[in-house]
């Protein structure tokens, strides 16, 4: 089995966070929301239910499996942390800090992001 790459993580998030306003996600949604054509939305949520991590019904709804939920909820919760991090302590613009969020959160490893939640006290 494939490990979860950024771009799988992303997906992952971005179907969390588009099922939090609407329970019906549909393919064009995630499109939309990450801002990628239709052909890349399709290739990635085939290798994501090929993880185990999504199922989609044809020409219908994706929904997050317990396995994609719990990664995107680790995704979103390390994402608002270091954007925290960033407006928060360092001053970052929100702006900036959340498109360096975006980018950091899948650069650091464990133990960083264990540091980093028990700076915050989250």
């Amino acid at each position: 089995m494939k490990t979860i790459k950024k771009s799988g993580e992303d997906y992952l998030e971005a179907i969390y966070n588009l099922s939090a306003i609407n329970e019906k996600v549909h393919s064009v949604d995630i499109a939309k929301a990450l801002s990628v054509t239709k052909p890349s939305t399709f290739k990635a949520l085939q290798n994501l239910i090929e993880q185990g991590c999504i199922e989609k019904e044809n020409y219908g709804t994706v929904t997050l499996t317990k396995k994609g939920k719990e990664i995107a909820k680790a995704v979103l919760k390390k994402h608002l942390a270091i954007r925290m991090l960033l407006i928060d302590v360092l001053k970052i613009s929100p702006q900036e800090a959340e498109t360096d969020a975006c980018k950091i959160e899948h650069c650091i490893g464990a133990e960083t992001t264990k540091k980093l939640f028990e700076f915050l006290k989250i």
